[in-house]
């Protein structure tokens, strides 16, 4: 009914559970394991491994398999709309913008899916995984920072440009 209160108090809500699973997560997991034998790349079925809880390794190791290639895919899925709105800002060429008769993004998506399979192809998908994650964490900073820099930086008269 209030976007204006709402969705902050969202965002915040949502960091702060986030946060909070995150950091007991990972306290969970330095209980478990000595933290110079905590594994790189499958922390909590190791972890279980370790403990002897082998069951609990299984089950942590098929949610690794299957949330991961979703992150993979809810990027890809959402990189020709992110494309969209930076061509539309003038960011990207204005060939990322064109929209068909349709609704539809085809010559963006064509474009990114084009890099996304060129990247994917030479990258072995150990980094391709961090670099997805470090892309993100930079795109959610920059986007809270450009959001404290309107709501500070804005003109009196029109408070939503700078």
């Amino acid at each position: 009914k209030n976007p204006t209160r709402d969705i902050p108090r969202a965002i915040i809500i949502t960091l702060l559970v986030v946060t909070s699973l995150y950091c007991a997560a990972s306290i969970g997991l330095a209980g478990m394991v000595p933290y110079q034998d905590i594994s790189e790349t499958s922390g909590f079925p190791d972890g279980f491994r370790y403990r002897g809880h082998y069951w609990a390794a299984e089950i942590t190791a098929l949610g690794e398999l299957t949330v991961l290639p979703l992150v993979v895919l809810v990027t890809i899925m959402a990189q020709p709309r992110l494309n969209c709105a930076m061509a539309m800002d003038g960011v990207l060429p204005a060939v990322f913008a064109e929209v068909d008769e349709e609704g539809n993004l085809k010559a963006g998506t064509k474009i990114a899916g084009l890099v996304m399979i060129s990247i994917a192809t030479v990258v072995p998908f150990a980094y391709l995984d961090d670099l997805i994650s470090s892309g993100i964490l930079i795109a959610f900073t920059i986007t809270d920072m450009s959001v404290i820099l309107v709501r500070r930086e804005s003109p009196h008269g029109n408070p939503y440009f700078l």
